[in-house]
């Protein structure tokens, strides 16, 4: 009977990566504190979608309105809906 194959001492698994842990949720900063750079998050994901001229018009209109970009009011909007369903 062959053995069983162990594949975990594979010189090949140093160049795989490993799944990432599952991200930390923010916590507000209370006032008077700084924020520790180690936890802030420094990259950002790109993605792009299709909207309706109605919808893209309606976010241009409330960023102008806010004085932010618009990519700053779907990121607000992305963020509010993510912590409601989450």
């Amino acid at each position: 009977m062959a053995s069983k194959k162990d594949f975990k001492s594979n010189p090949a698994l140093q160049f795989i990566s490993t799944p990432a842990e599952e991200p930390v949720q923010a916590q507000p900063i209370p006032t008077g504190y700084k924020a520790n750079p180690a936890y802030i998050e420094t990259k950002s994901k790109r993605v792009q979608i299709l909207v309706q001229p109605s919808v893209h018009d309606a976010v241009a209109r409330i960023a102008k309105k806010k004085g932010i970009s618009k990519n700053e009011a779907i990121n607000e909007a992305l963020k509010q809906y993510t912590e409601r369903e989450g």
